[in-house]
């Protein structure tokens, strides 16, 4: 249906590897990076050695209601969590 109106059409559904962009803001990047697609938690892992940061950036976040932990076949993945409570 789509490639009849566009030129070009892909199905992504490949796991897209642990490539991710760092600027120093470890929590931020995280945060940024989990707004757009979950990433596995070994991509985290590796992200965090190349950030030469721990896994408790990840444990805070998580307590903050930051990220959420969630689970799809037999991979953890990390998404930022976009739904805030609205009371106070």
């Amino acid at each position: 249906m789509l490639s009849e109106r566009l030129q070009h059409v892909e199905y992504l559904i490949g796991y897209e590897g642990n490539a991710f962009a760092f600027t120093g803001d470890v929590e931020e990047d995280l945060l940024s990076i989990t707004s757009v697609h979950p990433m596995r938690e070994d991509a985290v892992r590796v992200f965090l050695t190349k950030a030469d940061a721990g896994w408790s950036v990840v444990e805070k976040l998580v307590a903050q209601g930051r990220l959420v932990e969630t689970r799809y076949g037999e991979h953890r993945f990390y998404v930022r969590c976009l739904m805030r409570s609205r009371h106070p």
